[in-house]
């Protein structure tokens, strides 16, 4: 049976399904409406506020592929699509204050946060709120972070929205550590510097709101490989932080790698669900032959400290952001392979077991 695509129906499904249980939580998938651009985007903005689904931004290569024109070849992008319920396609609804990509973004109850993120040109300190009211797109700035990143992570965990690592401009390869915080009660007084992040400096790793505190996962540093050049690393190091403790703690390394994996990383029944990221398995490997990115799923039990991987997603993305509606996950286009997006809308949601 074909799954029905209109937004408000497959969230009726889902409640259908949760009602009725299964056997096994193993994940349901269907495809929503794709985003209306054939190329589809890397590391755009998503979120949703009043029910509305918002994604914003991002970056592909709408002349030529990667292998054929290089970076000069990437462009950034400023429209903002939005799907409403019972729509059968996403719209048009406005551009962002420029064309940009690669930061954070978070959902509340008055917009969709905008947190930092770049272009080719500069990395960007700027935080803004895409709000859908009436059929209009508003934006309201919120206090800027208190240094420029792009490649960063962070996830909002109750009225908390966090920020952490990322590069501080286009061309370094020194990785940041910071983290700080936004109380969404009270965003007037600005961002709190927290402790930073352990470890190596890191940027495209991958976050999770998980038992009421930030998780991070993964990520890529860079290291000198003694020919005035630098060598990637991809971590396997894992982190909590505890709004209560104010310090990280070392979680169990990952099984592999999972570098700009979908971000923030779904959550269900008390578990964060890492799916794709990159391993450094297909680094310096031609992207023309088209090696697609891992399908793995890694999953995080937070009660036994421990990783298990599940059944694999049925795509590979990496540099997509995800967006909770409800009981549901849904993952708005992403890189399939070195420089090639899709414009596929993903959702996936996990039935309860049966008593």
């Amino acid at each position: 049976m074909t799954p029905p695509r209109p937004f408000s129906l497959l969230l009726l499904f889902s409640t259908a399904l949760a009602a009725a249980g299964s056997v096994a939580p193993a994940p349901h998938w269907w495809q929503l409406p794709p985003l209306p651009d054939r190329h589809g985007f890397a590391c755009p903005f998503a979120g949703e506020t009043r029910g509305i689904a918002i994604v914003a931004g991002g970056a592909n290569f709408p002349e030529r592929q990667l292998w054929e024109g290089g970076a000069g070849a990437k462009r950034w992008h400023d429209r903002v699509f939005v799907l409403e319920p019972g729509a059968e396609s996403w719209r048009l609804a406005g551009r962002l204050p420029r064309p940009l990509g690669y930061g954070v973004s978070a959902s509340t109850d008055t917009g969709v946060i905008i947190a930092g993120g770049g272009d080719a040109q500069r990395h960007y300190a700027d935080v803004f709120a895409l709000d859908w009211r009436d059929g209009q797109l508003v934006t309201r700035n919120l206090p800027p972070l208190p240094r420029a990143t792009a490649l960063c992570s962070g996830t909002r965990v109750g009225d908390t929205l966090y920020v952490t690592g990322g590069l501080p401009d286009p061309t370094s390869k020194s990785p940041l550590n910071d983290a700080f915080a936004l109380d969404l009660r009270a965003v007037e007084k600005g961002w709190r510097r927290l402790p930073p992040v352990p470890g190596p400096g890191r940027h495209l790793a991958v976050a999770a709101a998980l038992d009421g505190a930030l998780h991070l996962f993964s990520g890529v540093n860079f290291e000198p490989d003694g020919a005035g050049g630098h060598r990637t690393i991809y971590l396997r190091d894992a982190y909590r932080l505890s709004a209560g403790a104010g310090k990280w703690e070392r979680l169990p390394d990952l099984p592999h790698a999972a570098v700009a994996g979908a971000n923030p990383a779904p959550t269900f029944a008390g578990e964060a669900y890492l799916i794709g990221g990159t391993d450094g398995a297909l680094f310096g490997k031609p992207p023309q032959e088209f090696h697609q990115v891992p399908r793995r799923i890694q999953v995080y039990d937070p009660r036994k400290k421990a990783w298990r991987e599940a059944t694999q997603a049925p795509m590979a993305r990496v540099a997509v952001s995800t967006i909770q509606l409800g009981d549901r996950w849904v993952l708005p286009s992403g890189e399939i392979s070195a420089g090639v997006r899709s414009p596929e809308v993903w959702s996936i949601y996990w039935p309860a077991p049966a008593p």
